[in-house]
């Protein structure tokens, strides 16, 4: 009888989608935010970690050997995509040789698949800058580009693992749940200050400010990837003045210089706004960090137009 039940144990743990037998998927992402999205909907059946840390330029991640190694042992690789990480994702993917997350496999993810981008150049070439062809990849700072993404996460997840595709559809429930209240939370907060302009260090913002209502000036950059000139600041600086400005917003991996040189001559704020959770100085995960975008926004719109 002890041997009978031993082996029923045995093939039970090792039966297919057997919940006893299940090992948590190990999960990849090149940013922050994807992977909060990912520990929202995975729950306990994921393992994630994101290449990149929230206070890093994702444009610019070195492709190290040991983030190589990690993707070795990748069931699910997921990346923010429309180029935005086109320097180093690639070689991370190509260089672990591993066949579950290559391009085309089951494995392999780009998320902005699931939206719509925004500022798709029309002949795009390197006189337009650091321009990106399929569109702005800043798409994650929209809340309803991540309920679209979290739904593409979850539909991915539970193809790699069927037998907990009900778990991962009520988590994501759950999250567009609360993704719907704060949203409706960030919206109110944000109302009062619907065509309020601004200005920003690189033109990562479309996706935020179209959301909420935010007219963007211009950038402190002159063209994407290009450094400040003595010449467009000045220009710039004119048309602050001009419409009356009150906010610049950019992130902790930009040099300050430029930004606190033009708040001084205009009287706007400068506003440090974190892209992903973890950021500097942002929220731990991603409602913490949208809750601290919109509050310091928000406080340096108000200070601009003398309300509290």
């Amino acid at each position: 009888m002890k041997n009978w039940m031993g082996l029923l144990l045995g093939a039970v743990l090792a039966a297919p989608g057997s919940l006893l037998a299940a090992k948590p998927l190990n999960v990849f992402t090149t940013t922050a935010d994807l992977a909060d999205v990912v520990r929202a909907v995975g729950g306990e059946r994921v393992r994630v970690e994101s290449l990149s840390k929230g206070y890093q330029d994702a444009h610019f991640v070195e492709a190290k050997p040991s983030l190589i190694v990690k993707l070795m042992s990748a069931d699910l690789f997921i990346q923010t995509g429309l180029e935005l990480e086109a320097g180093w994702a690639t070689v991370l993917v190509q260089g672990s040789r591993n066949s579950r997350i290559q391009l085309g496999a089951p494995g392999y993810l780009d998320a902005s698949s699931a939206v719509k981008p925004l500022e798709v150049p029309q002949n795009p070439d390197r006189a337009m800058g650091d321009v990106h062809p399929g569109g702005n990849p800043h798409y994650m700072l929209d809340p309803e580009n991540v309920r679209l993404v979290a739904r593409e996460i979850a539909k991915r997840l539970s193809s790699l693992s069927p037998a907990d595709s009900a778990f991962f559809r009520e988590r994501l429930g759950n999250f567009e749940v609360r993704l719907e209240e704060n949203l409706r939370k960030w919206k109110e907060r944000m109302e009062p200050f619907r065509g309020a302009r601004f200005v920003s260090y690189h033109r990562n913002l479309p996706y935020f400010a179209d959301r909420f209502g935010l007219i963007s000036v211009g950038e402190v950059e002159p063209k994407p990837g290009i450094p400040p000139t003595a010449a467009h600041t000045a220009d710039l600086i004119g048309r602050m003045k001009a419409e009356k400005v009150g906010l610049i917003i950019t992130q902790p991996y930009y040099e300050d210089r430029s930004p606190a040189s033009i708040a001084k001559q205009t009287g706007a704020t400068v506003v440090v706004f974190s892209m992903a959770p973890s950021g500097e100085p942002g929220g731990s995960d991603y409602f913490s960090n949208m809750d601290a975008n919109i509050e310091s926004v928000r406080r340096a719109l108000a200070a601009a137009a003398g309300t509290k």
